[in-house]
């Protein structure tokens, strides 16, 4: 398994920033379990978010149990148009700091023309209609209490084309635009947003989906170690792109490349928003 780096970062800070409640999107297994935990080790209560209530509940127990922390399960399909509202709604009554929307995957190999369109369709309603919404929805109340952070959980398909996954691909390039950009916007108001380009990692989902194929797993990341290096980075990056797939080696580049295209953007919008506002 391929090893990442964990930088240091003020978890103390953190909590004062992002606390006392974190809502997960898509917290059953994998990715968003870690989140999970490594934000119950920080003493943060948890809103655990799927379709899957006794996976959610089994893991919630847990987290108290270990971290002393409360929890809180909302059964939802992410794929439903209603599904960021019912997350907003049943989590009204709490003060969340920080949304983390972790859920989209889709397995490899997957013919555009020759699937259902409804596949098509769903992967397009949970990673960009829903993540829209429930940023909205948790960003109005992030206004009123005058700080609050979102972690978007993207992939390192996002960054280009992908053949036989081309909603996946395009969905993900999607939340990658989306986070950066809102990150520029939301500059100096205490909003933070961060999006994750992630590589390949060695999650349930991704074993399952090749069990029998004798894919090899050795080049997959720890999805602990990715969590932990896009929690550091929030509020401090747009994005974290984790080196992966035959182009590796020009990520840290495209990395830098994007923001600096993105700050150059936002300076010249500047100009753009204070006219249109008629502002001096």
């Amino acid at each position: 398994m391929r090893k990442i780096d964990r930088p240091d970062y003020d978890r103390a800070a953190f909590v004062a920033r992002y606390g006392p409640w974190a809502v997960i999107a898509g917290a059953s297994e994998g990715t968003g379990a870690c989140f999970a935990r490594q934000l119950a080790a920080m003493g943060i209560n948890i809103v655990l978010v799927s379709r899957r209530a006794p996976a959610l509940e089994a893991l919630g127990d847990q987290l108290a149990q270990h971290h002393g922390i409360e929890y809180r399960v909302v059964t939802a399909d992410l794929r439903e148009e209603g599904a960021a509202g019912q997350i907003i709604a049943a989590t009204a009554d709490l003060d969340v700091g920080l949304y983390v929307s972790n859920a989209g995957s889709d397995g490899a190999g997957n013919s555009f023309l020759d699937s259902p369109v409804e596949r098509s369709l769903n992967l397009l309603s949970m990673n960009a209609a829903t993540v829209v919404r429930a940023v909205h929805g948790f960003g109005e109340r992030f206004k009123t209490r005058g700080r609050g952070g979102f972690v978007i959980m993207s992939s390192g398909a996002g960054l280009g084309g992908q053949p036989w996954l081309v909603m996946y691909s395009a969905t993900k390039a999607f939340e990658l635009n989306f986070a950066e950009s809102l990150w520029a916007e939301l500059s100096g108001q205490d909003i933070d947003i961060i999006g994750i380009a992630a590589p390949m990692m060695d999650t349930p989902t991704l074993r399952r989906e090749t069990e029998g194929t004798g894919f090899d797993l050795s080049n997959a990341y720890d999805p602990d170690d990715v969590v932990h290096l896009g929690l550091a980075a929030l509020g401090k990056e747009p994005l974290v792109i984790v080196p992966d797939g035959p182009d590796e080696w020009k990520i840290p580049q495209i990395e830098a490349d994007r923001k600096t295209r993105l700050l150059a953007l936002a300076e010249w919008a500047k100009g753009y928003t204070v006219g249109a506002r008629g502002e001096a």
